[in-house]
């Protein structure tokens, strides 16, 4: 005999109703799978937002961002009584959280005094901001950007 489709196989056989159940429990297990993958689909359209940045307005101030699904948590530091933290100055640790979109990073910088929800924009080499600062990733030790996510 020809190959026939299953449920085919199934009507001629005449275990109609079990075979139904069968062709359509498989079916929904392979669109729940489906589903799942496409979920699953990295959203951050290829960039490593993990790493380390410079801040120009913040100079020597530790940036680090820490992404886990959709989800980032921005980590750094600020100068306590001057914006940059050099000279042994002393500095103040925060930590903020975040929503990776895209090539969108929208932050609530309001626990540090900043707006409740910024928008950055992935530019290649790092991130700019509705203020136009940039934040460059720059690599850590041994060349990688994959940095320890702590601040001093």
């Amino acid at each position: 005999p020809k190959a026939a489709p299953l449920f085919l196989c199934v009507l001629r056989h005449g275990s109609t109703m079990r075979g139904m159940k069968l062709f359509a429990g498989l079916t929904f297990v392979l669109a729940a799978a489906a589903l799942l993958l496409v979920q699953a689909v990295d959203v951050s359209e290829g960039i490593e937002w993990d790493g380390s940045y410079m801040d120009p307005n913040h100079v020597g101030c530790a940036r680090h961002i820490k992404v886990q699904g959709t989800t980032a948590e921005v980590i750094g530091e600020d100068g306590v009584n001057t914006p940059a933290c050099t000279g042994g100055e002393p500095t103040k640790a925060w930590k903020l959280q975040g929503h990776i979109d895209g090539k969108t990073i929208l932050v609530d910088f309001s626990p540090k005094g900043g707006p409740k929800d910024l928008l950055g924009k992935w530019v290649g080499d790092g991130i700019v901001w509705p203020d136009g600062n940039k934040w460059s990733k720059v690599p850590c030790e041994g060349g990688t950007s994959a940095c320890a996510h702590t601040v001093a």
